[in-house]
């Protein structure tokens, strides 16, 4: 059983017109609304690829049992904490035209030090249970900023593989903890890390630094199409096709849902990342949450590009 930690899920609304501009009205050609944050999309994409998951995090008001009732009703348990206040909701406005997609993000609901404790013992009392362990997104006001940090030390003293992907201070402080796998995004490296995004060079420099802490694997994107992978085997640069791509929200969460899957399957270095990758075309050029199947993914293998380093 895998677990997966979102302390800021939200319900995505993605709203789809011929064309967007700024200060005009328009009618959606397609709307879609589903469950959100970045554990809530793994666990989403696990059961898609087959694999059962707990979703674990903090639920609130009428949004809360909305992501509580989808989630249950595609097979996926939940455990989370319920607390008072009402879950995000994030808008997502694709223009077709264009093939551009602007986001807007809401903050979250304030959780108190009582609902922090009581996540962390229903963590406790499931992670017996867990094979693999996956976190990320932002934090809520009121969640401290070494929740992830803290969560991947109890994770860690059970032996258990733990991924993460975050952003900002809160991923700084989890990476001194040396979770299994850490994928950075560009807002980590680009202000955190004060790494320049256009410089492969810088990024290898990075993810070394974070290997040579402790880190199995680090991920960071390499503009929209490529990922570098820094492996106990050294570095590997991937890129993918894409023809026709709908939607970069859930693409990360893609990437690291297919790693978990290639590790519980005991995947080699190469197998792994080309499958994670396969996920991640499946999930781009989805207009649903996730992907449409395994086989599809298995089909979109061949259309990743692997370079050593």
């Amino acid at each position: 059983m895998i677990i997966t930690v979102t302390p800021n899920p939200a319900m995505d609304e993605s709203y789809s017109t011929a064309e967007f501009r700024p200060g005009r009205w328009y009618r959606a050609q397609q709307v879609v609304r589903s469950p959100g944050g970045r554990g809530v999309n793994a666990s989403i994409i696990l059961k898609q690829l087959g694999y059962d998951s707990i979703a674990t995090g903090f639920l609130a008001g009428h949004t809360g049992s909305y992501i509580r009732d989808d989630l249950l009703s595609r097979g996926i348990t939940t455990n989370f904490v319920n607390i008072k206040g009402e879950n995000r909701t994030n808008t997502f406005i694709r223009d077709v035209a264009g093939g551009i997609e602007t986001a807007m993000t809401e903050e979250g609901p304030t959780i108190s030090d009582d609902a922090v404790r009581r996540f962390f013992w229903n963590l406790e009392r499931i992670l017996p249970k867990a094979t693999a362990v996956q976190m990320g997104g932002s934090l809520p006001p009121g969640v401290p900023c070494d929740f992830f940090r803290e969560t991947i030390d109890r994770v860690k003293k059970k032996n258990i593989p733990v991924y993460i992907d975050s952003s900002g201070p809160a991923l700084d402080l989890a990476i001194e903890a040396l979770p299994t796998v850490v994928k950075i995004d560009q807002r980590f490296a680009s202000t955190v890390r004060n790494v320049t995004l256009s410089n492969l060079d810088h990024l290898m420099d990075v993810s070394k630094k974070i290997f040579d802490e402790g880190v199995d694997w680090i991920i960071t994107s390499y503009f929209n199409r490529s990922s570098l992978f820094c492996t106990t085997k050294g570095f590997y640069l991937a890129e993918v096709k894409l023809d026709n791509p709908i939607t970069y929200r859930a693409a990360s969460d893609a990437l690291i849902a297919g790693m978990i899957v290639a590790r519980e399957e005991r995947m080699g270095i190469e197998d792994t990342i080309r499958f994670g990758m396969a996920c991640v075309i499946q999930t781009i050029c989805c207009p649903e949450k996730g992907l449409q199947s395994r086989l599809a993914v298995e089909s979109s293998v061949g259309d990743v590009t692997i370079q050593k380093i």
